[in-house]
């Protein structure tokens, strides 16, 4: 048995399988980070998925509980659940190093078969040069390519633009709300005063003035949450 998988090459194609997997990992890593750093870089116009997404899911947030306490946290937790044909991002990236242990596993343990059933010959040497050929080509790929600096800068660039556009920009909306709010309660009290003593049926007109703004409230937030679950389900499809 042993001796047919030593003739036959088996271990060989295995390695060769594995090289093969380990390189595609890296050019779709590669590729995949260039262009979300590049989206990352012009978020606030980018159409790309991820940026979309977490704008959404930013602005959804801070509806929610008017302030995201840790935007770099927010921003890491996407950033790890971006897949890419179904697999994260960050096993795509960590995939050729973990084929290249593969490789030398694999190919240390045909070496040693094939000395056990044919001794110190040819094929053993063939076993040892490809090995190590084919795990040193994976690991030099893995620390040569610069994933880990883009990933950065993706970060980057989407924690400066949630933290110093968006996150003032709802704040700076949610103070504007406060002031015309309380600006219309200190107009409307005299006025309420006055009315209710002079016009019949004002404080059924007013109870009616604060139904109309609580549906238009209502109905902004539908309209938002409508938007952002449109984008969900673009994301997920």
């Amino acid at each position: 048995m042993l001796e047919t998988v030593i003739k036959q090459g088996v271990i060989f194609y295995v390695m060769g399988g594995m090289l093969v997997i380990g390189i595609a990992a890296k050019v779709i890593s590669h590729f995949t980070t260039g262009k979300m750093v590049r989206a990352a870089g012009e978020i606030q116009k980018s159409n790309h998925r991820l940026m979309r997404l977490v704008k959404a899911k930013f602005e959804h947030a801070s509806m929610v509980s008017d302030k995201v306490q840790n935007v770099e946290v927010f921003v890491k937790k996407y950033l790890y659940e971006y897949k890419v044909f179904g697999v994260h991002l960050s096993t795509w990236q960590s995939l050729p190093k973990k084929m290249a242990w593969l490789i030398a596993a694999i190919g240390i343990a045909g070496s040693l078969i094939s000395f056990q059933v044919l001794g110190m010959g040819e094929e053993t040497f063939r076993y040892i040069c490809f090995t190590g050929i084919f795990a040193v080509a994976l690991f030099s790929i893995h620390i040569l390519s610069d994933e880990k600096t883009k990933w950065a800068a993706a970060e980057n660039y989407m924690v400066d633009y949630l933290e110093n556009v968006c996150l003032h920009r709802y704040e700076k909306a949610g103070l504007d709300a406060q002031k015309v709010t309380e600006a219309e309660n200190a107009e409307a009290e005299p006025l309420k005063a006055e009315t209710d003593e002079n016009v019949p049926g004002a404080l059924e007109m007013q109870e009616k003035s604060e139904i109309s703004k609580q549906a238009e409230l209502t109905k902004e937030r539908v309209e938002q949450e409508m938007r952002i679950r449109a984008i969900l389900e673009e994301f997920l499809a």
